[in-house]
């Protein structure tokens, strides 16, 4: 640090990774050398941005009104570094700290409207100074924001004052161990020790989470903070009950047990990276919700998890994203291209993804697999066939995916190592098959539900042109045999959540609690399944083992015009468990768009009901063999 502006660039070391490093992390791992590498190459990235906040900044005259100018803060924060390094090196490295500069320089390059004032986002910097003052045990006297009358100290609180107006101004004054605020509207004396809660202040939730064998990790829970992963409302910060802060905590100490366990090389990554969590609500079972940002490497966001292996799971994910944020800060993965990019099949998510997206979610579930898969390697127990369930599926949609993303042309030769790496990992696991009937029945399960996903996205996302779908409705009607459009649709990449996993949730109930699945089928409504958004009675058929009644369900829905997408897969997968009309069940894997379009030309040329299975039937003897 420097006191004339930020992080001098010129002060800062060039890192590398040496070839072994690289290839640690490439292949989605990353052992101890190589994370303290990155951990050192992320820190001097966020002095970078931080610099840079600090050099526009300076720029502006008066932004900082009504407090003193930035570079005051920046000084308070220097002065603090030669007292207490550690201490200020802590702040500097919080998640929320990267999200805060990160979005404040976005801000000054590219202003646009927004409801907090610029001197109180400027402001955070002297909430960070003032916190690091205090911490160091230093007297002074200075200026902070109160937002809502709220003020934010990082890594100790937030001190909640009367207000009269949205945005206003508070005197943090410290004296020997003292800690007191003043406003217009009163003073608040802080408590001693900080840690404790007292009127007007929450500390924050900061515990430490010991992965046995390894140095214990201070992970704070941040439930007060304004700098939010997820933004409002989902991921709006919301005061936990102490009890409920301590059953997070509890649920993210199991999680890193079962990492130490399964997947030594994320429990080392725990380690090296995960600052801070924040959380966000229960969802649904098997749906937990989580989130990162590039800004904020080493934080997540986390729905509360249902159980300690969706915990795990869900922690593996964000920081891998973690890792490849902050590796792809030091080396380019990809280069943008004239035109807009391709836009490709995510198995993860219901919508398309561009090659960023496709990169970041191939390195992320690289980690869930091989977490699952160091699940399949332990002794049987109860949760033996959702083990195998998951490894197989995200071992077959990665298999899937990483030929296609692997040959494109903006990857730089960093990219394409990476995805040679990764395609490495994930072949080498290709021959591993489970012992007991119970864990090969959920093999075959997950790759039926790989087709399934496949097939609804591309019902949603691909669009078949009007004039190939008129010609075949008119050959249908002729009864000539189908010549299908080569390479004829367009991808669209609409963004409304439509829960496409809904019968994987499903298969997943099924998997660890049968009975609960059949309670669910005795109460669910016609198109309504409590707690699995998405599922509708006929899923339910199915998932209980009756794709018989599941396939008359599908297809009297389809034959009477009011299809949802989903009932086109659904008759796909009952189909094919049924063992009914193969060339019906392939047309409807590899164009379900082009079946669900010709049944509609049909419908409207002639006012007339078409039968689903003997159409899909007809279009699969137009397919090549390629498909």
């Amino acid at each position: 640090m420097t006191q004339a502006s930020g992080a001098a660039p010129d002060t800062e070391p060039l890192h590398r990774f040496t070839s072994r490093q690289f290839e640690s992390l490439i292949r989605g791992e990353g052992d101890a050398d190589a994370l303290t590498a990155l951990v050192l190459a992320e820190r001097s990235h966020r002095l970078l941005v931080l610099d840079l906040v600090m050099d526009s900044l300076t720029t502006m005259a008066g932004v900082g009104r009504p407090l003193p100018a930035p570079q005051r803060a920046w000084n308070l924060l220097a002065d603090t570094q030669r007292i207490a390094p550690a201490v200020v090196q802590e702040l500097l490295d919080l998640p929320e700290t990267g999200l805060w500069a990160g979005q404040l320089l976005q801000r000054l390059r590219a202003p646009r409207p927004t409801e907090l004032p610029l001197w109180a986002d400027v402001g955070h910097l002297h909430c960070i100074a003032a916190a690091a003052a205090v911490r160091a045990g230093l007297s002074f006297s200075f200026p902070v924001p109160s937002v809502e009358g709220r003020v934010d100290l990082p890594t100790l609180g937030q001190a909640r004052l009367p207000y009269q107006a949205p945005w206003e101004t508070a005197v943090l004054t410290s004296h020997k161990g003292g800690v007191v605020l003043t406003s217009a509207t009163g003073t608040l004396q802080l408590p001693g020790p900080l840690g404790r809660r007292a009127p007007g202040w929450l500390p924050l939730h900061r515990d430490e989470v010991r992965p046995p064998g390894a140095p214990a990790v201070r992970v704070t829970l941040d439930d007060l903070g304004r700098h939010r992963i997820v933004p409002p409302p989902m991921g709006a910060a919301r005061r936990l009950p102490a009890g409920a802060a301590a059953g997070l905590t509890k649920l993210i100490q199991e999680g890193c047990d079962l990492l130490v366990e399964a997947d030594p090389p994320s429990a080392v990554t725990v380690g090296a990276l995960l600052r801070t969590v924040q959380p966000m609500p229960a969802h649904e079972a098997f749906r937990v919700r989580s989130a990162s940002s590039s800004h904020a490497v080493g934080g997540l966001a986390l729905s509360w998890p249902d159980s300690e292996l969706a915990c795990a799971a869900a922690i593996v994910h964000e920081l891998q994203h973690s890792k490849l944020n902050a590796l792809s800060h030091l080396v380019p993965l990809f280069e943008e291209g004239p035109l807009p990019g391709r836009l490709y099949y995510a198995p993860w998510r219901d919508d398309p993804r561009p090659l960023p997206g496709m990169l970041q979610g191939i390195y992320a579930f690289t980690g869930v697999t091989r977490f699952w898969r160091g699940r399949t390697r332990l002794p049987a127990e109860r949760y033996e066939p959702l083990d195998w369930f998951e490894f197989a599926l995200w071992r077959g949609q990665l298999a899937s995916v990483l030929p296609r993303v692997a040959a494109d042309p903006e990857l730089t030769a960093a990219g394409r190592r990476l995805l040679v790496a990764v395609r490495s990992t994930v072949a080498g696991w290709a021959a591993e098959c489970p012992v007991t009937t119970a864990a090969r029945e959920a093999v075959g399960l997950a790759q039926r539900l790989a087709a399934d996903h496949r097939a609804l996205w591309r019902l949603h996302h691909v669009r078949p042109y009007p004039v190939d779908t008129d010609r075949l409705a008119a050959a249908w009607l002729r009864g000539d045999e189908p010549v299908l459009p080569r390479r004829r649709q367009q991808v669209r990449a609409e963004r409304r959540q439509r829960h496409l996993d809904a019968r994987a949730v499903l298969a997943r109930i099924r998997l660890v609690d049968p009975v609960a699945l059949v309670k669910l089928r005795d109460v669910a409504e016609e198109a309504d399944v409590p707690g699995v958004t998405g599922a509708g009675r006929a899923d339910l058929l199915w998932a209980t083992g009756d794709p018989s009644a599941a396939a008359e369900h599908f297809t009297r829905t389809v034959v009477d015009g009011t299809a949802p997408p989903a009932a086109w897969a659904g008759l796909r997968l009952t189909l094919e468990e049924t063992g009914r009309s193969p060339e019906a069940v392939r047309a409807l894997g590899a164009v379900p768009e082009v079946v669900g379009a010709v049944a509609r030309a049909v419908r409207r040329r002639t006012r007339t009901r078409v039968d689903p299975v003997g159409l899909a039937h007809w279009v699969g003897r137009g397919l090549g063999e390629e498909v």
